[in-house]
């Protein structure tokens, strides 16, 4: 249980995330300054930057607010795992969640996964603060499936996550940017397939 102090960091960063949504849907992103951010949230520029040191973290926690408030799809998903072993089913699943979440914020994904690589080498990725809950979820859903013996056990699951998320964005980016021709459904099965035949588990 948080205490009283935490109650209220929480309320003002979530305050901070609503006023720059408002400036950037009212002024565009790139026209949004951190200054306008800070008076429209009632605190002081440096309060702001207690919280945020750009606006590119501001939109990741948005995202990871978005991600991390669906824990029931991921508890749901995480038993279906454990309840039917299957990866392929597990992943499809997945896919669909992150392009439920992501399409429906098309002007903001684009600076938010570029953000997320320009920072995914910033920091140990195991302990950077940019984390979501997804990526919490595929590496346990990977574990599992490498504790079945679904998926080889001789890479952490970490890096084979952290795999399998380069490959989701490569997804996201054709069901929003491809043309009339790609079937994303077959797209979404080859991005598993491809996983599944370089992460299979080996047979010795």
């Amino acid at each position: 249980m948080i205490n009283r102090r935490e109650r209220k960091k929480e309320l003002t960063k979530e305050i901070i995330i609503d006023s720059a949504l408002s400036l950037f849907e009212e002024k565009g992103f790139q026209e949004t300054y951190m200054e306008e951010i800070a008076t429209k949230s009632d605190i002081s520029k440096g309060t702001l930057y207690n919280y945020f040191q750009d606006k590119e973290s501001i939109l990741s926690a948005y995202f990871q607010g978005l991600i991390n408030n669906h824990d029931n799809n991921f508890s749901e998903v995480s038993e279906k795992f454990k309840e039917t072993r299957d990866i392929k089913e597990t992943l499809n699943k997945i896919l669909d969640f992150i392009n439920h979440i992501f399409s429906g914020n098309i002007q903001y994904t684009a600076i938010y996964f570029r953000y997320r690589l320009q920072t995914l080498f910033s920091v140990n990725p195991l302990d950077n603060p940019n984390r979501s809950g997804l990526e919490n979820l595929i590496s346990e859903v990977i574990k599992n499936a490498q504790e079945n013996n679904e998926l080889r056990n001789d890479i952490p699951s970490v890096i084979m996550a952290r795999n399998f998320q380069f490959m989701y964005m490569n997804y996201f980016i054709s069901s929003v940017y491809g043309n009339e021709d790609i079937n994303l459904e077959i797209s979404k099965a080859q991005i598993i397939e491809l996983f599944i035949n370089g992460a299979g588990a080996q047979n010795n």
